[in-house]
Formats: structure tokens, C-alpha cells, sequence
């Protein structure tokens, strides 16, 4: 006959005539729950010498401990995973938030860079940038034309643009820097930018173009 757990449902295969004559108190080898179990109504007459104690208890090996084991290897199957998935979300998330994470904590920069990740912190992209000389009033000016565009998947502030002209060692010579009148950048959004210095240093061979950090 089936015996079932009135705590936790765990079935097991048990010999009737354990039961007789009139039920004994048995114990779930799951839980440690114990109850009377009754022999069935339908329990026919012992052949004399049967066996009797046959359920001496259900939480000694065979059947119970086979029943046992099935619940605890569903159990730990689950929680792989849900652990697995935990990560894979985790990692969703740092990947997909990279610059917002090193923008307000720059030294997980470092950790992006091990796994293999470059990081722009700024969230912006310098696109298309192009300059020359002309004339104005007779003057030389020295324009510098291009585009900034919000590479991330969200709203993000136009830092200050940085530019520097350099000689042919590389040195410094003159650097200035400007802001955008366009503040923010909607996700993938651009915008251009135009800036013009009059009277450009002499020997000027070289122009870097970058967004400024602090307060430089």
C-alpha cells in the first residue's frame, strides 16, 4: 500500500500487514513527522506467521530514502538556475550601464578594461571633425568643424570640448575650450559644434579634440 505524509505529502511503498491489527505510529523519513496510520478496510486476514513488522520505521534506507532524494535533486536543480540566471542578469546590467557605473565610480574602469571592455565614460563621440584655415577681415582664423553624438541608451550631458594645437614635437601649444549651446543629448541624438580662433600660433601642426574632465 501507498502511505502519504499528512506534513509534506512524501509518499511511500509500505507492507500492509505492518499495520495490523488494529495501526501503529509510523514516521516520515522526510520530515520527522509521525501519525497513526490504520490498517486499509479492505486488509484481508494475516496468514499466520506473515510477517508483522515490516514498517518498523520509514525513515531507514530503500524506499524512503529514494523518495527523499528525488524532491532535494529537483531542488537543487532549481537553484542553479536561479543563480545563473541571477548572474547572467548581473552581468546584463553592468554591460548595459558601463558608463553611468564608471561615471560615478571611475576606478571600475580598471575592472571593465581586464574583462576586456572598453569603457566612454563620457557616454559621447566625436564624429566627423574637420578644420581649416580662412580668412576673416584679414585675419587668419582657424575653424574647427564636427559632430557629437550620445552613444548610450540614455539621456546624457555634452561635457566642455577641449582643443589643443601642437607642434611637430607634440608640444602644447595653445588650447581652449567651449560649450555646446545644446546641454543634453537624447539617446543617439547629435549634435554639431563649430568653434573659430583668430590668429592661431605660428608652427601649429598638430590639433587634439576631446571632451574636457574636471575643471581644466
Amino acid at each position: 500500500m501507498i502511505l502519504t505524509c499528512p506534513s509534506c505529502s512524501t509518499r511511500y511503498l509500505a507492507d500492509p500487514a505492518s499495520l495490523e491489527p488494529s495501526g501503529r505510529m509510523v514516521r516520515c523519513a522526510n520530515c520527522g513527522h509521525s501519525w497513526f496510520q490504520k490498517p486499509p478496510d479492505d486488509m484481508p486476514r494475516p496468514v499466520a506467521g506473515a510477517a508483522a513488522d515490516g514498517l518498523a520505521s520509514l525513515s531507514g534506507a530503500g524506499m524512503a530514502g529514494e523518495t527523499r532524494g528525488f524532491p532535494f535533486a529537483i531542488s537543487t536543480i532549481v537553484l542553479w538556475l536561479l543563480l545563473g540566471g541571477a548572474l547572467i542578469g548581473f552581468g546584463a546590467l553592468t554591460y548595459q550601464y558601463r558608463v553611468e557605473i564608471v561615471r560615478g565610480w571611475p576606478q571600475a574602469a580598471t575592472l571593465y578594461t581586464l574583462a576586456g571592455i572598453e569603457v566612454n565614460s563620457t557616454g559621447m563621440e566625436f564624429r566627423d571633425v574637420t578644420y581649416n584655415l580662412e580668412s576673416e577681415d584679414g585675419l587668419s582664423v582657424f575653424a574647427v568643424r564636427g559632430t557629437v553624438v550620445n552613444v548610450t541608451e540614455q539621456a546624457m550631458p555634452i561635457p566642455r570640448i577641449r582643443l589643443t594645437l601642437r607642434d611637430e614635437e607634440g608640444e602644447e601649444l595653445y588650447h581652449w575650450t567651449i560649450v555646446l549651446d545644446e546641454t543634453r543629448l537624447e539617446p543617439g541624438a547629435a549634435t554639431n559644434f563649430i568653434t573659430r580662433l583668430s590668429s592661431p600660433p605660428p608652427g601649429a601642426r598638430d590639433l587634439e579634440v576631446r571632451f574636457a574632465e574636471g575643471p581644466e
